[in-house]
């Protein structure tokens, strides 16, 4: 291959892929999609001509075996990340796996062990811990720019309109609120924290007798005695927010996904009057971002910033919140 090019096909016709990475990995300097598969040829066909892709495949063995791909895109429901991510790992090709890695932290380790015995970079695709805002948050809690963390509240909710037939709402394939859109709430709050929860504590329902939580409440507590709460939901409008209090004010984002969006810094009491500083973001797309340090260890055999460890610490704290949640007794971790 081109030594300045990392080849990658999509593993599945998820929207993900289709709409996410392929448009940003045409931005990337350094990455390409040149083939997309699924379990029928005719979806795969489609969805290449649609898009304008190279090569489609009838089945998911087909493209793995292509020596013309360098790293796949498992976008495959979450039920199916392992298993698939194994058999790339297996085929040799490096595996940027959407989130969450896996679904359980046994089935994470067996995946880095497979990517590690095959020397194939291995990542977790969490983008939003690329937008500046959230790497400016980390920064200034870090710093103490406002006090001692007390608690840190963050939410990602939207509204499926037609849950039949959407892998979210499917137990067998590992659907659920917290395994989509809540893992991105928990990232968010391990991330800006720079640290691992130690306890956690879990609350769920389920609408319609799908078999898998539709709402999902959770809190993580750290050792410095910071609490963070997480809510996820799939049938209310949409919010992707994080705000972190310390002792001495607040850092809001409002748009964990809005790769330019601001932050704000609230400072004093809030009584006695604050301080308010707002910070804009420019920022390139995420995914764009993702794609290019992705490559670049492709590439190079530079060490991810954000190896396959950290993508089983992330489902391990998810695998608690939902043992909690199950037992309605919180659970200690050591991560």
């Amino acid at each position: 291959m081109p030594q300045d090019v990392v080849r990658y096909g999509l593993l599945s016709t998820a929207q993900i892929g289709l709409n996410a990475h392929l448009p940003a990995s045409r931005e990337s300097k350094n990455s390409e999609i040149v083939s997309v598969s699924s379990r029928t040829a005719a979806k795969a066909e489609a969805a290449a001509n649609e898009h304008g892709i190279e090569r489609w495949y009838g089945s998911y063995e087909e493209q793995l075996a292509d020596s013309g791909i360098d790293a796949i895109v498992n976008g495959l429901p979450n039920g199916m990340h392992c298993e698939w991510t194994i058999k790339a790992a297996e085929a040799g090709k490096h595996i940027l796996c959407e989130k969450p890695m896996a679904v359980s932290a046994e089935e994470c380790q067996r995946m880095i062990d497979a990517a590690n015995a095959n020397n194939v970079v291995l990542v977790e695709a969490f983008t939003h811990r690329w937008n500046p805002h959230m790497r400016k948050a980390r920064q200034l809690i870090a710093e103490g720019a406002i006090g001692e963390i007390q608690t840190i509240d963050s939410a990602l909710c939207f509204n499926i309109a037609e849950p039949d037939g959407n892998v979210r709402f499917s137990q067998e394939l590992a659907g659920g609120a917290l395994w989509d859109a809540g893992s991105y709430a928990v990232y968010a709050t391990r991330f800006v924290m720079s640290a691992e929860p130690v306890q956690v504590r879990g609350t769920s329902h389920d609408s319609g007798n799908w078999g898998i939580d539709t709402t999902f409440s959770g809190t993580m507590k750290f050792t410095n005695g910071a609490i963070g709460n997480i809510t996820t939901n799939m049938e209310q409008p949409f919010r992707c927010f994080i705000t972190i209090d310390g002792s001495k004010g607040r850092i809001e984002i409002p748009g964990m996904f809005d790769d330019s969006g601001p932050i704000i810094i609230k400072t004093g009491d809030g009584r006695n009057g604050e301080t308010t500083q707002i910070i804009a973001t420019p920022a390139p797309y995420r995914f764009v971002v993702q794609f290019d340090e992705f490559s670049e260890c492709v590439l190079t055999g530079k060490k991810p910033d954000y190896p396959g460890e950290d993508g089983l610490r992330n489902t391990a704290v998810i695998e608690a919140l939902y043992k909690s949640a199950e037992s309605g007794r919180p659970v200690d971790l050591s991560l």
